[in-house]
């Protein structure tokens, strides 16, 4: 299902909310779970890796790896890395920093085929 990017066709960027980017059931959750901007949600998924979603009532693991997914796709524009290979193992240091602090990046991309297909399904 294509319809318009959000933001009139900006590229996301760290600081927005997820209600700007995903369908209002999943950016509710994610909210209600503490993640209620990109940042977060890329902090949360850098600090606890695959299991990144626990906290967020109504999601499973083809959503949360679609989030995932999505979240990659726009490391270009939001400045931020996310990476599951970058948590901890049962206890043990974190094998490289990750971080998901912004830096400066902007491109436009049309975003919203993917988050609706995203935030249909599972």
């Amino acid at each position: 299902m294509d319809t318009p990017p959000r933001f009139g066709g900006n590229a996301p960027q760290a600081h927005d909310s997820v209600a700007a980017w995903f369908d209002p059931l999943l950016s509710e959750r994610l909210a209600q779970a503490g993640f209620g901007t990109l940042q977060q949600l890329a902090q949360r998924i850098n600090d606890a890796g695959v299991t990144w979603w626990y906290p967020v009532r109504g999601i499973g693991v083809r959503r949360a790896e679609r989030v995932v997914q999505w979240l990659r796709e726009q490391q270009e524009s939001t400045g931020m890395q996310v990476d599951l290979r970058c948590v901890r193992e049962h206890g043990r240091a974190r094998p490289a920093p990750c971080d998901a602090t912004p830096t400066a990046a902007a491109r436009g991309s049309d975003n919203a085929r993917f988050v609706s297909a995203a935030t249909e399904q599972g």
